[in-house]
């Protein structure tokens, strides 16, 4: 897992790093499909769908499994989330942390979101 965890990483340093999408969505139906890598600077301005990789932490120490990999806007309500690796790769689902937003969804195939329902 962590050789898988490594290859996505330098995948996704070498994107380029685009500016932050708007806070909400102009239509609520048109949820974001697919992650939106962020840098440290836009944490703040984070919308629906933007991804900031917590990287390096591996360098640290090789025998050390950080916990989070990453924080995620949810693609629903924008909530930042703080997600494992396991959920970044797509082996174990996300539910948001909001108490409002009924966000239940995994990242699939390189950063595609797919929604599941909720029981």
């Amino acid at each position: 897992m962590r050789d898988r965890c490594r290859a996505k990483l330098d995948r996704n340093r070498a994107e380029d790093v685009g500016e932050p999408r708007s806070q909400a969505p102009e239509n609520p139906s048109s949820l974001p499909t697919a992650l939106s890598r962020v840098d440290e600077s836009s944490v703040s301005t984070m919308a629906p769908g933007d991804v900031l990789l917590i990287d390096d932490m591996g360098a640290v120490s090789p025998y050390f499994e950080p916990a989070f990999h990453a924080i995620l806007a949810c693609p629903l309500c924008g909530s930042q989330v703080l997600i494992s690796t396991a959920q970044y790769l797509g082996f174990t689902p996300i539910l948001c942390a909001a108490r409002t937003c009924p966000g239940f969804f995994r990242i699939v195939d390189d950063g595609r979101f797919v929604y599941l329902p909720v029981n």
